[in-house]
């Protein structure tokens, strides 16, 4: 077993394709558009076994006042959800005892790899299922659990309508009576600013994100990120949605509530059988965690999925984190400390 940095981005993309775990967020040019813009080095290790490639994990580094920072996904946490290590098709199909044996083979070469780096902090959070971090639990490492919903699009379409909430049901029966139309578009203008409304929020406990970042996602990536406009009878914007549509569709980002009507609620059951209608057997909403939202999204009666993060941190690393955490992000300081919104 050797691990090394990958330099070649069709070897890391087609790895990424053909693996089961891996998402549109561990894709290449997702990573180096993030590196940019974080200011976070990107380290795109990859596992070896001989000369085949078994596992990728990119990680994210950066000096902060000192601080040794190693994280995968880096702290753009309402972008980049989960990140964490994927494992190759051969992992995916292989039986228990051989997962276990390969889990085993590379997590002693990260180990050895972290170990080199000497972070003060590294915190790494797997993709939704992947849940076997049993070997960072054996070396004494923290977790964290957090939770991303999920709508199975298999049943029949009438089936799926009928678990909505009853309340739901009647607010998408009369939204629909007013004629309002969805479009998929190219324009990133109202989409950023309502998300830069919610992130300059210095409540919210994450940096906020230049328009730019955005605009150079939606160009690498035009088929697989979806912006989606819901308008009234009156050509007003109702509702705002970003999608990923790679390997599962994904409510990745939406806007707050814009009008009194529950256009969000529409947009998000007319994605929902677009979804279905494509062949994708799920739709992920992500923002489970975040307990404003939860009673919102659980009207669509979704499923709870878990996703794991595990930390390791020495002194200097746990202060660093406790000031990030209870000064810089959540206060007025943030606009002086962090990205500022352009």
């Amino acid at each position: 077993m050797t691990t090394g940095l990958i330099d070649d981005r069709e070897t890391w993309d087609t790895f990424v394709d053909e693996s089961a775990s891996g998402r549109l967020f561990h894709k290449w040019d997702f990573m180096k558009i993030t590196e940019k813009h974080t200011g976070f080095r990107f380290l795109p290790y990859g596992v070896f076994k001989g000369n085949e490639l078994i596992a990728v994990m990119p990680l994210f580094q950066k000096q902060l006042h000192r601080v040794n920072v190693l994280l995968s996904p880096p702290p753009l946490q309402s972008v980049v959800p989960y990140l964490g290590f994927v494992m190759g098709r051969r992992y995916d199909t292989a039986k228990q005892s051989k997962k276990e044996s390969m889990l085993k083979l590379v997590g002693d070469d990260l180990e050895s790899e972290f170990a080199a780096l000497a972070p003060n902090y590294l915190s790494i959070t797997q993709v939704p299922g992947f849940i076997d971090v049993r070997r960072f639990l054996r070396e004494g490492y923290q977790t964290r659990l957090h939770f991303t919903y999920l709508i199975a699009l298999d049943p029949p379409l009438d089936e799926i309508w009928n678990s909505f909430s009853s309340n739901l049901r009647t607010k998408l029966r009369k939204v629909e009576k007013n004629g309002y139309r969805l479009e998929k578009s190219t324009d990133i203008s109202i989409f950023y600013s309502t998300v830069a409304e919610r992130f300059s929020d210095p409540e919210m406990s994450i940096p906020m994100i230049s328009r730019a970042y955005f605009e150079e996602l939606f160009r690498a990536y035009p088929d697989e990120l979806g912006l989606y406009y819901l308008y009234d009878d009156e050509g007003a914007v109702t509702g705002v949605q970003a999608t990923q549509e790679y390997k599962a569709f994904t409510l990745w980002m939406g806007a707050p509530k814009m009008t009194a009507m529950p256009g969000n609620e529409f947009l998000q059951w007319l994605l929902l059988q677009q979804a279905k209608h494509a062949g994708y057997r799920h739709m992920e909403n992500v923002g489970a965690n975040n307990e404003n939202l939860n009673l919102f999204k659980s009207k669509f009666n979704p499923s709870l999925t878990l996703f794991l993060e595990v930390s390791q941190e020495d002194f200097i690393g746990r202060v660093a984190r406790w000031a990030y955490s209870t000064i810089a992000s959540k206060s007025p300081m943030k606009r002086k400390v962090l990205s500022y919104i352009e």
